[in-house]
């Protein structure tokens, strides 16, 4: 919370001090795949009670611990828990609403416990640390079994010590982000003194205000859109076009209103609202995307207008063309940290909405990107590019095109199967939603597939498109990986950059203007920019 402040404040200092009005802060990180692909893989090993599975009937015993009791006129607010939890089968992200009060240096939350959802937990507020800090306590009882909060952290493979939940506390925002300097997972237990679980929740876990968002009717009809645009870049007291943007949008109407999704590239889930203005249609300023959450820091975003080349706030207005089905903008957008003033992590220009009709094509060509495997673990990822474009460049309904792999032991190709008990699907599955993602096995466009159990002897590994519009169902090509093939070149040694660059997420780069870091190019190679 005072880091982020006092970097804001640093940074808006140094805009005075140079008599420039621009209130551009640093882009925000995206969630890499090296991140997902190694979290919330652990689980506690200790017995498992499954209260679906068990019959058995216990006979009345006396509760062993004393429920939470909030004071009584204690105000609350709406909260969102996120995070993910373990049923004994399978890993599942869980966003669930809870409600959250404060007492004095105590806050008070409702919900944590999925078997009591009405039980309440107590943690005390640490001012000096920006810390909340949750001991041990008891949720209540549930079928005869008593039911604990019960936070532990591993010490060995098969052992785990009791201690403390810290969550850090985020004052401008208001978000608690549980600590990443202890491994902590949050049990749900049966006992206070051994492990004895129903659920475990790992240590990606936070709890963020859930009051403020754009709500959409429940009744409302949307369409897919793409969305285009250009990332606004200032540098030398003067605006450049810096990377596209090309995205997937949805937009709904309910009578004046219009609703659109995916103008936030950090929460493409939130929604913002806008309304009819003659012909055109302006979208609110100030409007709650969410908390982005990145390593343990939370950062609010919210919707601002501004005007083409300035950074002033300006009415953010979409034309609709009738001939064409766009949306047209005729000014900018920005990401921004707060709904009074443009101190902005992106802007964004020559934005278009382009309704895409259901029609039959054929996909491009996807690639994959990258891949690594740990084969003492039994799991690696994958990064794709998987375009969103027919072999033409005309863009493609997102909901209607998913993507295969392929594995080559040398004997020709074979498809992969995504086992349901590896991915904790109802069935196996061969094709995967372009739009699935779930920030453990999936992102988005396949910009990070996990794997498991791949083949020792496997030679290489493919990717195929797969689109179904129009009533008709087409394949592209298969692009094929070579596994034997893992070196990683230095930009000095290979400074042609003929071929597009990617970065870990999968995203298209300005070869012109790179930072330090690893890139990988379309044909597979990995680029180490160094400086």
């Amino acid at each position: 919370m005072r880091k982020f402040s006092l970097l804001l404040t640093l940074a808006i200092l140094a805009m005075t001090i140079n008599a420039t009005p621009i209130n551009k802060l640093q882009p925000l990180h995206k969630h890499s795949a090296t991140e997902l692909a190694g979290q919330s893989r652990t689980t506690i090993a200790a017995p498992h009670i499954d209260l679906q599975a068990s019959t058995r009937a216990m006979s009345p015993q006396k509760a062993e611990g004393t429920v939470v009791t909030p004071p009584a006129g204690m105000e609350t607010e709406k909260y969102r828990l996120n995070g993910y939890i373990y049923d004994g089968s399978s890993w599942e992200a869980v966003s669930r609403p809870i409600m959250l009060g404060w007492d004095g240096q105590n806050v008070y939350v409702q919900g944590f416990s999925v078997l009591l959802p009405e039980a309440w937990i107590m943690g005390t507020y640490d001012e000096e640390q920006g810390t909340v800090t949750f001991g041990q306590q008891y949720f209540g009882r549930n079928q005869n079994y008593d039911s604990y909060f019960f936070p532990v952290t591993p010490v060995s493979d098969t052992e785990s010590a009791p201690i403390s939940a810290v969550f850090n506390y985020n004052e401008n925002a208001r978000t608690f982000v549980l600590s990443q300097e202890i491994v902590c997972y949050i049990i749900e237990n049966s006992s206070d003194s051994q492990l004895l679980w129903y659920y475990q929740y790992d240590s990606q876990m936070n709890m963020v205000p859930d009051g403020d968002t754009v709500e959409v009717p429940e009744d409302l009809e949307t369409e897919e859109y793409v969305l285009t645009g250009t990332y606004m870049g200032y540098k030398d007291n003067s605006w450049f076009e810096g990377d596209p943007l090309l995205g997937s949008a949805r937009v709904g109407y309910d009578g004046d209103d219009i609703y659109i999704q995916g103008l936030c590239s950090y929460l493409p889930q939130a929604w913002v609202k806008g309304h009819r203005q003659g012909d055109d249609y302006v979208i609110d300023n100030g409007q709650y995307f969410g908390v982005f959450i990145y390593q343990g820091e939370a950062f609010p975003l919210y919707f601002m207008g501004c005007g083409p080349n300035d950074d002033n706030v300006a009415d953010f207005v979409l034309t609709p063309n009738a001939e064409t089905g766009e949306l047209v903008a005729q000014s900018w957008y920005a990401i921004c940290d707060n709904d009074e003033v443009l101190a902005w992590y992106d802007i964004l220009g020559n934005v278009v909405l382009t309704h895409i009709l259901d029609e039959a094509a054929t996909p491009a060509d996807p690639s994959v990107l990258y891949f690594e495997y740990a084969a003492e673990e039994g799991f690696g990822y994958l990064m794709l590019d998987v375009p969103a474009t027919d072999v033409d460049g005309n863009p493609l309904l997102t909901s209607k095109l998913g993507y295969k792999l392929f594995i080559d032991c040398g004997n020709g190709a074979e498809p992969y199967i995504f086992a349901a008990d590896n991915y904790g699907f109802d069935e196996d599955m061969t094709v995967i939603e372009y739009n699935r993602e779930d920030e453990m096995n999936f992102m988005k466009g396949g910009q990070l597939v996990v794997v498991y159990n791949i083949p020792d002897n496997a030679e290489r590994i493919g990717v195929q498109s797969v689109y179904t519009g129009g009533g008709e169902t087409n394949e592209s090509a298969i692009t094929w990986y070579d596994l034997t093939d893992t070196g990683v070149t230095s930009i000095a040694a290979d400074d042609t950059r003929s071929l597009p660059l990617y970065d870990l997420m999968g995203r298209r780069v300005n070869a012109d203007n790179l930072r330090p870091g690893l890139y990988i190019r379309q044909d597979g190679k990995k680029i180490m920019v160094i400086k």
